[in-house]
This record gives C-alpha cells, structure tokens and sequence, in this order.
C-alpha cells in the first residue's frame, strides 16, 4: 500500500493568505482545520457550497461536489469540504457568492 502524497496548500480568505499541508486521502477543508484555519463551511456533504474556493492553481477530486456544475469545476471552482488535492494548491477561499452568481446568475434576471 502506497502511502498518500502530501501537498502544500495556500488559502487566501479576506485579504489573509493561510498555508498549509494536506494529504492526497483528506480533504482541504479538513487538512485547514486540523491546521487552526478557519474556512467557510457549513454542510462538509459538497451539497451547500458555503466552503465554495477558486484555485488559481493546482488540482484536486471531488467526485461528491453535487453543488457545482461539471464546467465551473473545470473553471476552478471547488468545495473544500469533498476537494481532495491532486497536486499543491494556491485557493482563492469564500467563493460562495461569486459561485452562485456563476452557477444561477442567469435566472435572477
């Protein structure tokens, strides 16, 4: 059994830039709390998208983010609380809004 990778992760919530380290088989919204970083949360299910970040680069899996559509993923858009990284990651943390205006903008018109 291979043992799981280790990333570097750097979180940037209301102008405060936030490092630190998280395994391939965590999340990064559990990897931040296990750090002492606050991140935006509320359900951890990938359902509410209160821990919605915009990576500026880097990767992650989040087969389970049911709240974010499959091409908003692929613009950047993750949920921390089900984003597992795939390499180190430098996050735009409390995305919520900007991801709903993204995902249901349209309809509010």
């Amino acid at each position: 059994m291979t043992e799981p990778s280790i990333f570097q992760i750097s979180a940037s919530l209301d102008g405060q830039t936030h490092t630190f380290s998280c395994r391939s088989d965590q999340t990064v919204l559990s990897a931040a709390e296990a750090a002492g970083v606050a991140l935006p949360s509320s359900c951890c299910s990938g359902v509410c998208t209160t821990c919605a970040a915009l990576l500026r680069s880097g990767t992650v899996h989040q087969p389970d983010a049911m709240g974010v559509k499959a091409e908003l993923q692929a613009q950047g858009y993750a949920l921390l609380c089900v984003a597992y990284p795939r390499s180190d990651l430098d996050l735009l943390a409390g995305q919520e809004d900007a991801l709903y205006e993204a995902q249901f903008g349209q309809f509010q018109k």
